[in-house]
């Protein structure tokens, strides 16, 4: 317990330093994580590689990891995308690992372990992009619902491959191999069906029930809650089941998505989650061995460049055909361009059948973190990426259907347009005493507009430093911006559409600190939202204003009532 207690504090510290070096850098913190598994685990510095309790740490984060997703999850919002999500998750792993047969037979790897490399290299990590989007806070924007959508289907297909390959190597040379298979497909289709059932039925009849009974108790909220994570995860993952643990996590969130403490939950997980993520992602960095690196480098380096270019071209391409914008097919596509760990789990079932040699082994290893790394910044960035490869991506844009902005009136001149309605502005709205034919919403999350759609708004769903969104909202017949978004990017992106107009237009802005508020206010912004600075000379204002004892009872009737508003949203 000692050693471990040691190598434990030793590899935090590691990761610690590393990463205070790196933030100096602005380079991500996975970047910091992986890169001190690398050195830790090269070095033998802590026994990481081969322990079986960093593994279990590890697990138990990706676990907590995707039970948080699902509770951010709605089942209605996943039918919206369901339809989606299949065709382009099928039509991205058949096309890439046909492409990628190609490329390996090219590069004189034998048929079979071309065909277990090319599968692998298939299938894109959900845990990473996960996390890299809940950096951003794009989960909920509709390309992050998309990418989710997309990965489950991945993950799910990836399990039933692995369930084939490991059947085959059990009754190679069999006379009922067929049978055998066929058979074990069955029946983990079988036992899947009837614990989703079961998951079903406790989700509606018992966790109201138990929920009600615990919800003014935090402590027993976050016992419930990691002992039905990890509970159906571990339940999962017994030999009879055969599923995977991490899915299941994202299932028992999920059931739990509707409970009316899903927020609780996840702000009492949060912080166990992010330990132990750090916990993997440092085992991941471990895993890289670098046997045999010198014969593995070039073919890794080869289908790494395959990986990024060719997994996002997919993923638009179909995007688009399937009706949606440009944008939202680059964005999602720079969100899997990198490979999974059920990569590393298929060319291991291939290793033990004799089709993969260690070589082999490096190679997959070594493009799953070289894929990850660039897909890191690949994410992260993916909105500045895109303005310099927006004109080719706008060959992509086959659709006239435009279903990322369904029903889009006309807007009319002279309008105000609202960027961002879920939080402040949703509180702006309910203030301001506009007409809603004069307002123009704009919102990255699906699920904000079609609410103010119903209201009777023309709501746009999009990003405002897209061309496409900034013609359909009329920005440049606007006469007030109001943009509640503290994206610096966004924000200058829709300043420098605005004086390519050479038209007066009042912006309001909102920034995240004081020095963005400066760059926003040298750029023209009629004023800047700070919201740290902004309640506290609000409140100033109104009690130097108001020295009489019923102002600050008038001002909160007023502020419970726009409260109240904002929760029927």
């Amino acid at each position: 317990m000692d050693n471990l207690f040691i190598e434990l504090a030793a590899v935090m510290a590691g990761a610690g330093i590393i990463a205070f070096l790196l933030r100096f850098l602005k380079q991500p913190s996975i970047i910091a994580y992986i890169v001190t598994g690398l050195i830790i685990g090269q070095l033998g510095l802590v026994n990481i590689h081969n322990g079986e309790i960093f593994h279990g740490l590890g697990e138990i984060g990706i676990t907590l990891l995707l039970f948080m997703v699902g509770l951010e999850m709605d089942i209605s919002q996943l039918k919206r995308i369901s339809k989606t999500a299949i065709i382009t998750g099928l039509v991205q792993v058949i096309f890439t690992g046909v492409a990628g047969f190609g490329l390996l037979s090219l590069l004189g790897f034998e048929f079979v372990t071309a065909l277990y490399i090319s599968i692998a290299i298939s299938f894109s990590s959900t845990i990473i992009a996960v996390k890299l989007l809940s950096e951003k806070k794009d989960l909920q924007s509709l390309y992050g619902k998309i990418v989710v959508g997309i990965l489950l289907v991945q993950a799910v297909l990836a399990i039933f491959i692995l369930v084939l390959l490991s059947s085959s190597n059990a009754v190679s040379g069999s006379p009922f191999a067929g049978f055998n298979l066929s058979g074990q497909l069955v029946l983990t289709l079988g036992k899947t069906f009837m614990l989703g059932v079961a998951i079903v039925w406790l989700s509606k009849y018992v966790f109201p029930r138990v929920i009600k009974s615990i919800e003014k108790s935090e402590e027993l909220i976050l016992l419930f809650a990691l002992a039905w994570s990890l509970g159906i995860a571990a339940l999962f993952s017994l030999p009879i089941i055969g599923f995977n643990a991490a899915i299941a996590g994202f299932v028992a969130g999920l059931s739990l998505a509707n409970s009316g403490i899903q927020h609780k939950i996840g702000s009492r997980i949060q912080p166990l989650r992010d330990f132990f993520i750090i916990i993997f992602f440092i085992v991941l960095g471990a895993s890289l061995s670098l046997t045999n690196i010198s014969d593995a480098i070039i073919p890794a380096l080869i289908i790494t460049g395959f990986v990024l270019i060719i997994k996002p071209l997919i993923t638009s391409l179909s995007l688009s055909i399937l009706g949606y914008k440009p944008r939202i097919g680059f964005m999602s596509g720079a969100s899997i361009a990198h490979i999974s760990e059920f990569g590393l789990l298929i060319t291991s079932a291939g290793l033990a059948a004799g089709y993969v040699n260690e070589t082999d082994v490096t190679v997959v290893a070594l493009v799953r973190i070289l894929t990850i790394a660039a897909a890191t910044y690949g994410i992260l960035y993916a909105s500045k990426i895109y303005k310099y490869v927006q004109p080719l991506f706008n060959y992509l844009d086959f659709s006239n259907t435009k279903k990322d902005n369904e029903l889009i009136k006309s807007p009319p001149a002279n309008h105000i347009i609202i960027i961002g309605a879920h939080r402040l502005g949703s509180h702006i709205l309910d203030s301001l005493s506009v007409p809603a034919e004069e307002i123009v919403i704009i919102d990255f999350n699906p699920d904000v507009v079609h609410h103010y759609e119903k209201l009777g708004y023309t709501a746009i769903c999009g990003d405002i430093a897209d061309q496409y969104i900034q013609e359909v909202s009329n920005l440049k017949k606007a006469r007030l911006i109001i943009s509640t978004i503290p994206d610096l990017a966004d924000n200058m992106a829709t300043f420098e559409f605005i004086k390519r107009q050479k038209k007066k237009i009042k912006i309001i802005m909102t920034a995240q600190d004081e020095d963005e508020a400066q760059v926003l206010y040298d750029l023209g912004a009629d004023y800047v939202l700070v919201q740290h600075i902004i309640g506290s000379l609000h409140l100033a204002g109104v009690i130097e204003a108001n020295q009489n004892p019923n102002a600050l009872k008038k001002l909160k009737e007023r502020h419970l009532k726009s409260l109240r508003a904002h929760d029927h949203h």
